[in-house]
Order: structure tokens, then C-alpha cells, then sequence
């Protein structure tokens, strides 16, 4: 399902507009649409390097389904998943599906509203809790020395299927496949110490060796199949990929390249984005600002077009009352809290370019974070109007930005 922010920026008079404004096409809607459901159940039948799911796991396997649930249409691919492995005959297997911490505090329940009937009544879902030492369980020491403990359940099962997405990351280059285990499902003590910014200083290819102990965990673990969700045109996965983590991380950083890589020729004097809001919509503001700061001009200005949530994290607390938000970079380091990425991410941006905000959200509350609000599609046109050479760049969570 859509958000409003990605309606109207595919199909809607804020995308009649900026066209109009910018003389550039935004990011084109397929002529067909191949629903996510079959994608993954092709998927599925035709793995990468492994054999199809169902030829993987005996009758009475516990089977422990890792799920990212920022994964575009991942209700639909667990969904799918769980499927193809009740096909399994006399008895089946024992399924689990092991979700990432909710501080939220409602158990990731709107995504679990979206499973169909059928599936809500016989799956089992576990939402890892990394302040419960009674959950997590020693997994083994890697190369470097470094003791890894995840959630036991991972240590327990027959086979661990990850459930993701493969993107651009400043963190890690490429996240996706094993990226999902740890630190998520760590303890709290691992997740604060690996919380980053990222190192947009590099590409994507460098070595990032974070990324290098990401997959290491997934190795000691013996995760051996995975089922990832490329991000593509107006919200839908442009491909869903599945087999063996690292022949579908190969597969899946191509075709990242060739849809998301944004190159200019010289620094802009400013860019209109979007990210697809949410639940995940400060997250996904901060990594596209991060971004798009590559290619925009010292002084220059971005526009947001996004439904985001009121912020209600420590992190944007103290930035909405903080008089001057540069002073909060260094306690955010210095003592990371769940949503300090982000607006620290923010934060950066806010000293090299203005930041304009087209949301739902109250215009005291946009200025309280350090963001110019816009009204409406009629003064985001105006603004566009005004910005030489501007780019339009939806999406732009999922973009990497740079100058050839």
C-alpha cells in the first residue's frame, strides 16, 4: 500500500507540478505491474545459488523468519514465504517469525494487521527485546576478537531465513541480506556501541568493515538462504530477489547501481525530494538528506516532500528545544539514543543547506526542528520555480547522490 507522500508524488498535482517547474520526468511508474506477491513466489521457485525453499527444511524444522520491517511489502513476502513452507508434507515445519525491537511499544501490530487472516492465526511472532538477558545467547567470537550475542532463537533454529532489503547504506555501503541480525538482535550494550552516522565520505564499494563483520555474524550463524526486496519505481520492489546471501547481495548491489545511483555534473543550487514517511519516516529523512547534501551548494536549499510522524524520540526532544541544535552532535555521539542517527543526520544538513518541509505536520513544530514549513503544493511550486537547475529525486532515501 502506498503512502500519501508516494500518491502524490507519482500521480498526484505535486508531481504535475514539479514536472512542470523542473522539465525532468520523475521516476517513471512500470506500464505493468507485477504484484510483490508473485515476484517472491518466482522468487522462491528460482533461487541464487541454493536450492528452492521448499527442498530446504524436513517436516518439523524450526524455521526462524528475520525480518527488516522497513522491507517494502513485507507483509506480502512473509506472507509468501510462510506459504511455500506449509507445502512442506506430513506436518510440516514449525515457523517463527522474529522481529526487530518496537520502541513504539505495539509490537510492529500495523504490520501484523496486514498478513492476511489466516496467516495472523497461525503464525508465531517474537519481538526481540535486547534489555531481556534471558533472550539472548552466546554465539561465538568473530575473527577480530569481538563476542557476538544475538537473540537464542537464531541459535536454535534449523534454518534462518532473512527477510530485507538491498539499498544503498553511509553505514555499511550496501545494506541488506545478514545486516538485519546484528546488532538488532543483540543486546542493548552492542546496538548503542554500533550506533554511527555512517561514512558518507566514501562510496558505496569501499571497504566498510562494519559491513565485513555484518556478514561474518551471518556466516557463524550458517544463514544460508535470504529473500530481499529491491527498491524501484513508485514504491514497488523493482525486483525481489531470493537463494544463498551472497549471490543475492551480488545480484542485488547491480541492480541498486543501475536504479539508484544519481550522478550531476556539477554542485546544485537545489533538489526537491521525497522519502515514502511513516513509520519509518524520520529514518528514511535523515539517510536522504545525508545524501542529497553531496551534490547541493553550500547555502543552497532542499525540499521535502514527506508524511512523517510527530517526533517523539530523546533526540528530537532536545533538538526542538534547543536553541542552538550544533551543540546536541556531540552528546549524540557521545551517548546515542534510538533516534540520534537520524537527527544528527539532519542536523548536518542544516549547516550547509536551508531545509523545506511540505508535510501534515504543524509548521511551529517543522521551525522548532530547524526546517522552513511549506504550505502546499502551490508554494512548493513557487519555491521550485525560483531554484536554477534544480533535480527532482524521489525516493531519495533509496539514492546515492554524487558529482561525476
Amino acid at each position: 500500500m502506498s503512502t500519501p507522500s508516494e500518491i502524490h508524488l507519482t500521480s498526484g498535482p505535486v508531481c504535475s507540478s514539479l514536472q512542470t517547474s523542473i522539465n525532468q520526468p520523475l521516476v517513471p511508474i512500470p506500464d505493468q505491474v507485477i504484484l510483490p506477491s508473485d515476484r517472491c513466489r518466482e522468487a522462491l521457485l528460482n533461487p541464487l545459488g541454493y536450492p528452492e525453499l521448499v527442498r530446504c527444511v524436513v517436516p518439523g524444522d524450526r524455521v526462524i523468519l528475520v525480518v527488516d520491517p522497513e522491507t517494502p511489502f513485507a507483509a506480502e513476502i512473509i506472507s509468501t514465504v510462510w506459504e511455500q513452507l506449509q507445502s512442506v508434507t506430513d506436518g510440516g515445519v514449525s515457523l517463527t517469525l522474529l522481529l526487530p525491537p518496537d520502541y513504539s511499544g505495539n509490537g510492529w501490530q500495523w504490520l501484523r494487521d496486514q498478513f492476511p487472516l489466516h496467516v495472523q492465526q497461525q503464525i508465531t511472532v517474537h519481538v526481540h527485546d535486547p534489555a531481556d538477558s534471558s533472550q539472548i545467547s552466546y554465539i561465538a567470537s568473530t575473527s577480530g576478537g569481538e563476542r557476538v550475542y544475538l537473540n537464542r532463537l537464531l541459535s536454535d533454529a534449523d534454518l534462518i531465513i532473512t527477510v530485507g532489503i538491498i539499498a544503498f547504506d553511509g553505514l555499511l555501503g550496501f545494506r541488506g541480506t545478514s545486516s538485519i541480525l546484528f546488532p538488532t538482535f543483540s543486546d542493548i550494550a552492542t546496538q548503542q556501541a554500533s550506533q554511527s552516522q555512517g561514512h558518507p565520505e566514501l562510496t558505496p564499494e569501499q571497504q566498510r568493515p562494519f559491513r565485513e563483520m555484518v556478514d561474518e555474524v551471518g556466516w557463524l550463524l550458517g544463514t544460508q538462504f535470504t529473500v530481499q526486496a529491491i527498491p524501484g519505481a513508485a514504491g514497488l520492489p523493482a525486483e525481489i530477489l531470493a537463494g544463498l546471501p551472497e549471490d543475492v547481495m551480488a545480484r542485488g548491489k547491480e541492480l541498486v547501481d543501475s536504479t539508484w545511483r544519481v550522478s550531476v555534473e556539477e554542485m546544485l543550487e537545489g533538489a526537491v525530494i521525497s522519502v515514502p514517511g511513516g513509520a519509518f519516516g524520520w529514518k528514511q529523512l535523515g539517510q536522504a538528506l545525508e545524501n542529497t547534501t553531496n551534490i547541493v551548494q553550500q547555502g543552497g536549499r532542499i525540499i521535502v516532500v514527506a508524511d512523517l510522524p510527530i517526533p517523539e524520540g530523546p533526540a528530537a526532544t532536545m533538538l526542538r528545544r534547543c536553541q542552538d541544535p550544533e551543540e546536541l552532535l556531540k552528546p549524540l555521539r557521545r551517548e546515542p539514543t534510538i533516534d540520534s542517527v537520524e537527527f544528527a543526520q539532519l542536523i548536518q544538513a542544516l549547516r550547509r543547506v536551508r531545509v523545506y518541509l511540505l508535510s501534515q505536520l504543524p509548521g511551529e513544530l517543522v521551525e522548532e526542528l530547524g526546517m522552513i514549513p511549506v504550505s502546499d503544493s502551490a508554494e512548493l511550486q513557487r519555491l521550485v520555480s525560483t531554484i536554477e537547475g534544480c533535480k527532482c529525486i524521489p525516493f531519495a532515501n533509496y539514492a546515492w547522490c554524487e558529482v561525476a
